[in-house]
């Protein structure tokens, strides 16, 4: 349930259009606190977005008002109608770094709670997740942001993203898919959110984080019968550790067990005596390709 700033900022209608709309058309019915403070649910969230669209569309909330969600939707949909630019995954993104930089921890949550409630996962990771992180990368090498204003979004990240991935685990029945990074490898958020993408595929999602040594990656995955692991590189400064640590992997995992490398320093490693046994990942694309060839349930 959200509040009635939240829905403000998530649908672009201001907070005293949102009353009059609800106080002369009745566009949604908010729940309401013994104080009468307003409580919406994602279904209304949605609507209101998909009813501002109309309206700058042009047309009038009056005429809206009466649709039922399938009209509203046809009017969207209508031939020759060009919307508006798709603001909702810049408007998360943005209250996300807006909050990290005014020391707002609860903001920062409450934005990538919506956009995890209202979005599909996939433009989570791609509209919202990633272009936060670079933004917060380069603001805190170039000395704009400090640790702490790092960590309030990475920390976010990490909870809430986890929070998904146990709840879609628990309505999974496929194969296991191990993410991982090796030995002293700690950026761990590009690995996180092929996971988040993987479990909204339908798989379940065996997160084991960051430094975590090729041996007990390997044991791990022949434990639970894992049929992929993912790994992540980002980052160049541990190469002698990551080729290391992929030779050991793709030797010691059993062959029906996959092996797919992606991050940033997977061109500098040394693949060639492992490639066939390795699929590589340029990007979250292909992983989705990749994902693609898996027997994972349809929900």
């Amino acid at each position: 349930m959200f509040t009635i700033k939240a829905v403000s900022q998530a649908t672009g209608v201001s907070i005293e259009t949102l009353r009059a709309w609800e106080r002369r058309y009745r566009v949604v019915v908010p729940a309401r606190d013994p104080n009468g403070r307003r409580s919406y649910a994602p279904e209304d969230v949605i609507r209101l977005r998909k009813l501002h669209e109309a309206t700058e569309r042009g047309h009038a909330i009056s005429k809206l008002a009466r649709f039922s969600d399938e009209e509203l939707a046809a009017v969207l949909a209508a031939p020759g109608k060009d919307g508006p630019p798709q603001l909702a995954s810049r408007s998360f993104a943005n209250q996300m770094v807006v909050a990290a930089e005014n020391y707002r921890p609860e903001d920062c949550e409450q934005a990538l709670s919506m956009a995890l409630a209202l979005l599909p996962l996939g433009d989570v990771v791609r509209n919202v997740l990633t272009p936060v992180l670079l933004d917060i990368g380069e603001r805190w090498h170039s000395g704009t942001f400090n640790v702490a204003q790092e960590r309030i979004v990475t920390g976010t990240v990490r909870r809430q993203v986890g929070a998904v991935l146990d709840t879609y685990n628990r309505i999974t029945s496929s194969s296991p898919i191990v993410f991982a990074t090796l030995t002293e490898e700690r950026h761990e958020l590009g690995i996180l959110m092929a996971a988040l993408i993987a479990a909204s595929r339908g798989a379940r999602c065996h997160y084991l984080g960051p430094d975590v040594p090729a041996a007990d990656i390997a044991i791990y995955a022949r434990r639970v019968a894992a049929a992929v692991v993912v790994l992540s590189v980002p980052l160049r400064a541990s190469l002698a550790l990551a080729n290391a640590g992929v030779a050991e992997l793709a030797q010691s995992l059993p062959r029906p067990i996959g092996l797919w490398i992606g991050g940033s320093a997977v061109p500098q490693l040394e693949l060639g005596p492992f490639l066939e046994r390795i699929t590589v990942l340029a990007d979250f694309d292909a992983f989705e390709r990749a994902l693609d060839t898996l027997a994972i349930p349809k929900r």
